[in-house]
């Protein structure tokens, strides 16, 4: 295809007449995010063998974990920048 076959596009209305959409952060609803993660077979055991494997599914349970030492990690970050400011 040369240079004078490659289509034009033209956007109803031109640049110049198109009004800008109004973005609201705050109207931002929560994001999805997706992972993978791969298990050993030993570590699967080790994951099945907890206590409250029949009233929480495994991926509750992993999210849960996860968001639970999220929070003991932010803690001392937190506590250290407050002795910083005074």
């Amino acid at each position: 295809m040369t240079d004078t076959e490659r289509p034009v596009h033209i956007m109803n209305p031109p640049v110049a007449e198109a009004k800008e959409i109004p973005y609201d952060p705050a109207q931002q609803g929560p994001g999805l995010f997706g992972m993978e993660i791969n298990f050993s077979r030993e570590e699967m055991e080790r994951l099945n063998a907890r206590k409250s494997r029949g009233e929480e599914p495994l991926g509750r349970f992993i999210k849960r974990a996860a968001l639970e030492a999220a929070d003991r990690e932010a803690k001392p970050l937190a506590s250290d920048d407050l002795r910083e400011a005074d």
